[in-house]
């Protein structure tokens, strides 16, 4: 049996045809058995595709069934980096503030905090044109994004992330690192990348003793997490976890004003909570509610793993705007996806599995440039058989890593160049080695002379200095000719998704006809108008930049009201 043929089965369980089934139903519905199209009354085709359930409005909770009412200025629903962020914002304006979360624990993801000309970028000599930065997210999304609202992040994330490290370094939290241009840039990189990452932060001992268990990204992220809940709590902010959100309250029949959230305790009874000033949408997003993933991101059917571990992130936020009438991102939303899923092994693939080395797909195949943003890699996998590759190298990796730099956020620092953090993948059975590429394509079970004919091409192309094939840098072009020989079988990755509803410069929430709906705002993922078609990777870090950026604003903006 070949490999393909095992690997199709772990990844998709039929799941292919279902997509397959989801594409094709809009071009042949209503085409078969002398079935016709209908018209409405003004000769407009009806649409014949069902209205997925998640946007259906349930019937509103009654006031008989709430067993409480609280006021405050500001009503935030999330407790993550953007909900914080809003909160500490809005009370900094003297604002009253109450936080709904549905989970135990405030909820962090990573520590690549992106920003134009912050105070640490400036200091190490990182300097961003902002029309640069701008024109390179409008160019990813296809220029969908508004353009008003993106341009806030570039204007005002530095001077916000200035805000950020001033609360982290109160806190007693240090600077463990700022990146500087060589750790991000690559010079002559397929796709140029901008140094738009700032600062790693080291916590204190009490952050450390105080962290969730579980937290995505060690150290730098307890700290972070530390220093807004902390701070938050100092400010006066009322948290309250594991009471989620489940309905916002609309005056005149979802014509009005956004006046309250009701949420939903342990024991199933409903409190409502009245945001005088506004409510704020910080909820995250729905990458574990599968039938928004389906619907929105279709091409997330192929992909083998969900990298956050939490089960909280089902779109709540984006279904209650979207029952009071917000509109939302045009389809396919971007996802972020990584390269560094394992086929064959629990975990997340170790940064040298993840250089751009020579990739083969299932059929021993060459099948494009290694050399680019981690969602293209993404991209070009999607489209080869059973959606894996193999990177493949050999014994002259820890010269030659390095050499490479980075591209894109993909994690090429040469603290992970480590022989003995490879010996123990190779241990586990993780990355497959051999001392000849007879040996390593039977392990890979590749077709032996497929795989030597590409390694062949590869090598000569490698020492000529020019990819004829796929035009990488010739950086990044290696020979695999010194013994003993690697490989890692690799799969897609999804980390979050990136579709929201659509918001003004003023993080406002817009209705179909961009109207504003009053007294609801958005920010973090769960707002959108700002990304399209795929994450941009060459502004490395602008999720988070984005998502404390906009919180911030969220909480300034409804304080004015």
């Amino acid at each position: 049996m070949k490999a393909s043929d095992l690997s199709r089965r772990n990844f998709l369980k039929g799941g292919a045809m279902a997509l397959a089934g989801a594409v094709a139903a809009p071009f042949f519905a209503g085409c078969g058995n002398g079935r016709k199209h209908e018209r409405d009354e003004e000769g407009n085709f009806k649409r014949e595709d069902p209205q997925p359930d998640f946007m259906k409005p349930p019937a509103p909770i009654a006031d008989s069934q709430i067993v409480s009412t609280e006021k405050a200025d500001v009503i935030i629903v999330g407790a993550g980096m953007s909900g914080l962020c809003a909160a500490i914002s809005a009370a900094e304006e003297g604002g009253k503030v109450i936080v709904l979360e549905k989970t135990n624990t405030v909820n962090f993801r990573g520590y690549d905090y992106a920003a134009v000309n912050s105070r640490v970028q400036q200091q190490v000599g990182n300097h961003l044109d902002p029309v640069d930065v701008t024109r390179e997210i409008m160019r990813f999304g296809a220029y969908k994004p508004n353009q008003k609202v993106v341009m806030q992040w570039v204007k005002h994330s530095g001077h916000v992330n200035d805000w950020l490290l001033d609360m982290a370094l109160n806190k007693g939290c240090k600077v463990q690192h700022i990146w500087t241009y060589d750790e991000m840039v690559a010079e002559g990189a397929t796709l140029p990348t901008r140094p738009s990452m700032t600062f790693v932060l080291e916590p204190t001992q009490e952050a450390i003793e105080k962290a969730p268990k579980g937290m995505i990204g060690g150290k730098p992220v307890i700290a972070m997490a530390y220093t807004l809940l902390s701070t938050a709590q100092d400010k006066g902010v009322d948290l309250r976890f594991k009471l989620p959100a489940v309905q916002l309250v609309r005056e005149d029949d979802n014509k009005g004003r956004v006046t309250a959230v009701i949420a939903k305790d342990k024991e199933g009874k409903y409190h409502k909570f009245i945001g005088e000033k506004g409510i704020i949408l910080c909820a995250g997003d729905y990458g574990h509610d599968k039938d928004m993933l389906h619907y929105y991101i279709p091409s997330a059917d192929t992909v083998k793993i969900n990298l956050y571990p939490s089960k909280a992130n089902t779109g709540d936020g984006h279904k209650m705007g979207l029952w009071v009438g917000a509109a939302i991102d045009e389809g396919p939303h971007a996802p972020m996806y990584f390269d560094f899923g394992m086929v064959n092994a629990p975990g997340l693939a170790d940064s040298v599995m993840r250089q751009p080395w020579l990739s083969l797909n299932n059929y021993g195949e060459r099948f494009a440039n290694e050399d680019v943003p981690y969602p293209f890699i993404a991209n070009g996998v999607r489209q080869e058989p059973d959606y894996s590759k193999w990177n493949i190298w050999d014994s002259k990796w820890p010269t030659e890593a390095p050499a490479m730099h980075q591209t894109a956020c993909k994690s090429l620092k040469s603290v992970y160049h480590d022989p003995k953090r490879l010996q123990k993948l190779i241990d586990d059975g993780v990355v497959k080695s051999a001392d000849s590429l007879r040996e390593l394509a039977r392990q890979m079970n590749l077709p032996y002379e497929k795989v030597k004919a590409e390694v062949e091409r590869y090598n000569e192309m490698a020492r000529k200095g020019f990819d004829d094939d796929f035009y990488k840098r010739k950086e990044c072009l290696t020979t695999i000719e010194k013994p003993p020989f690697y490989a890692a079988h690799i799969s897609m990755a999804l980390l979050v998704t990136l579709g929201g509803l659509k918001i003004n410069e003023n993080m406002q929430v817009l209705d179909k006809e961009k109207h504003v709906i009053p007294g609801l705002y958005a920010a973090g993922n769960n707002s959108g108008s700002f990304y399209a078609n795929d994450y941009c990777m060459t502004i490395m870090g602008n999720s988070h930049g984005r998502a404390y950026t906009f919180g911030y604003l969220a909480g300034k903006h409804v304080m004015k009201e």
